[in-house]
């Protein structure tokens, strides 16, 4: 069955044990959580679960991610690529700089790589996807959809089990309209610091803002709240729980759409599923594996049970950038672009 597929032997530094994955699962639940939160959710004190967490940061095995939210007015759509032979990687490295372009992921099949792009409007995304990227010299081929409705994207997966009982304050409304120039600064500013520490203290946060730190924790909380800045916890590439992806292009019936990826989303093995316009596909699927022969076990499950065709598909070779975070050859992190950085 699909729920039984079986765990590798092989081991590798970034294993998590089952105790540090519970941790992880409850910082993924709330990543801003106090660590007396954090603590009693995972049956430990404060300073233990702040002492587990520095060890597996640490060692890269997992880290906090913040980024702008699909919610704040912007613009997603994926762009598949193919490059001249022998330039996938030289080509996947400019590419990765460009701090609208989040994320840059090498594949199998008839692309040698997905962008996930977040454009500020379509105007920068058409701009992008004609003006920059279709003129690149070992680019011979740009074809891109838009992002209509995210279902589910790495802030939704968790590492393990059920979610945690870790209690958040509340967020305030202080009645402002989303779109105003105050909120617009105050994303900007927040996301430009949470960029570089997911957990960045209300007193770092207010130094920047200028505020008092209660203010400063009422327009994070708020900004998170209407989705606006997204956090998560990402794991590392190399693990044993999940060390393959699938990506599946999907067809459903359009009645069907939501109902579908509604659906989809919520299996625990499912990384990003999106709604797509303006190509062959209409869902776009993500889907962490246990083994590559899970690949074809998964495909066969979704088909059977749910309403849909499967156009295409393809495995994840290599994340060149992921989220705004770099990664070379053997998967390590290397950096970060913000993307709030200045667009070439």
């Amino acid at each position: 069955m699909l729920f039984d597929m079986h765990l590798p032997t092989s081991s590798h530094p970034h294993d998590l044990s089952d105790s540090d994955l519970d941790l992880v699962a409850a910082l993924q639940d709330a990543p801003r959580a106090s660590w007396a939160a954090i603590g009693r959710a995972v049956g430990v004190s404060a300073p233990t679960a702040r002492r587990r967490w520095q060890a597996i940061a640490d060692t890269g095995a997992a880290w906090p991610t913040t980024y702008a939210g699909f919610t704040a007015g912007l613009l997603m759509g994926l762009a598949e690529v193919r490059c001249r032979p022998g330039t996938v990687d030289a080509v996947a490295h400019v590419l990765r700089q460009h701090p609208k372009v989040i994320s840059v992921t090498g594949m199998t099949g008839d692309r040698d790589l997905v962008l996930t792009i977040l454009a500020e409007d379509m105007a920068q995304f058409r701009r992008l996807i004609q003006s920059w990227l279709g003129t690149h010299d070992a680019v011979t081929a740009v074809r891109s959809t838009i992002v209509t409705r995210m279902f589910s994207d790495g802030s939704r997966w968790r590492a393990a089990g059920p979610p945690h009982d870790v209690v958040l304050p509340r967020a305030d409304d202080d009645g402002r309209a989303d779109g105003d120039a105050a909120t617009q600064a105050q994303w900007r500013t927040v996301l430009t610091t949470l960029e570089r520490d997911g957990r960045a203290t209300p007193r770092e946060v207010a130094e920047r803002l200028g505020t008092s730190e209660a203010h400063a924790r009422r327009v994070v909380r708020r900004l998170l709240a209407n989705g606006w800045i997204q956090q998560r916890i990402d794991v590392s590439l190399e693990q044993r729980m999940w060390p393959h992806a699938l990506a599946m292009w999907l067809v459903v019936p359009a009645a069907r759409l939501e109902a579908t990826a509604l659906q989809i989303a919520n299996l625990p093995m499912t990384r990003m599923c999106a709604a797509l316009a303006g190509g062959a596909s209409n869902l776009y699927v993500i889907v962490w594996l246990r083994e590559l022969e899970d690949a074809a076990t998964m495909e066969a499950e979704l088909a059977r049970s749910l309403e849909l065709r499967v156009l295409d598909r393809a495995i994840l070779l290599h994340y060149y950038k992921r989220v705004g975070h770099l990664f070379d050859e053997a998967n390590r992190r290397e950096g970060h672009v913000s993307w709030l950085a200045e667009v070439p």
